[in-house]
């Protein structure tokens, strides 16, 4: 009877230890979802807007933490929230240095590409011809590249000429997707919009002239438009001494 009772608790002993192993395993079964859904959520992004701020608290007058460079790819952590004052879509993002932070949706490409534009190109609506529109997005603007179909691609940015970010088809082969050529894409446009056109020359030299970017798709063209500048300035200043 002694031999029993012991063969029954022992029994009784290894169907608890089965018990606890198996509410470990699927205790580790579902910590390893729940971090495999949170490594979906960090979903990656481009920003779209030059100096976008990243904020403490998704409004627009949370304290200021830092801003994002037109292009920078970014990661989403995953969190959402709506300002219920001003009706903004905000995102909690993450920089590459580990600065996270709310910013504007709207300024956001997720999962998006970042690309320049080699030569002019038309917008359409739809991936078809027949939806052309009078937009036009310029030769060296920055935009994300959502989707692709056939030989068009869906993109999504702010034209030189325009004001707000759009999203709009255009043909393929019209971008570039290099580092060299977006960077100097940016920084050509910074220097073309600076102040006299003395000013544009020499920072638009110094951009051409920089080692770092030599090998840019864009370097011919941005010394073309040093020169146009150069001769526009020596007009200026035959018309000045003609004046004179």
């Amino acid at each position: 009877m002694k031999k029993v009772f012991i063969t029954i608790l022992s029994a009784s002993f290894m169907m608890l230890s089965c018990k606890d192993d198996k509410k470990s395993s699927n205790s580790q079964t579902q910590t390893e979802v729940v971090k495999e859904q949170k490594k979906e959520a960090n979903t990656a992004a481009i920003c779209l807007l030059e100096k976008l701020s990243i904020r403490a608290t998704p409004k627009a007058k949370g304290k200021w933490i830092t801003s994002m460079s037109l292009g920078e790819k970014i990661e989403l952590t995953g969190e959402e929230t709506t300002d219920s004052i001003s009706k903004k879509l905000y995102y909690k993002v993450r920089l590459i240095d580990g600065k996270e932070g709310w910013t504007r949706a709207s300024f956001l490409a997720v999962n998006g590409k970042v690309a320049t534009l080699l030569k002019e190109a038309t917008v359409y609506k739809r991936p078809d011809l027949l939806t052309k529109t009078e937009k036009k997005y310029s030769t060296m603007d920055i935009i994300a590249v959502l989707k692709t179909q056939d030989d068009w691609m869906l993109v999504k940015g702010k034209r030189a000429t325009g004001e707000y970010i759009e999203e709009g088809w255009i043909k393929a082969g019209n971008l570039s997707e290099s580092s060299v050529d977006i960077a100097v894409a940016k920084f050509a446009n910074v220097a073309m919009a600076t102040g006299t056109m003395t000013d544009r020359i020499k920072a638009l030299e110094e951009l051409v002239n920089n080692a770092d970017f030599s090998s840019s798709s864009f370097i011919e063209k941005l010394q073309e438009k040093i020169e146009d500048y150069k001769s526009k300035n020596l007009k200026i200043d035959t018309e000045e001494a003609a004046v004179d």
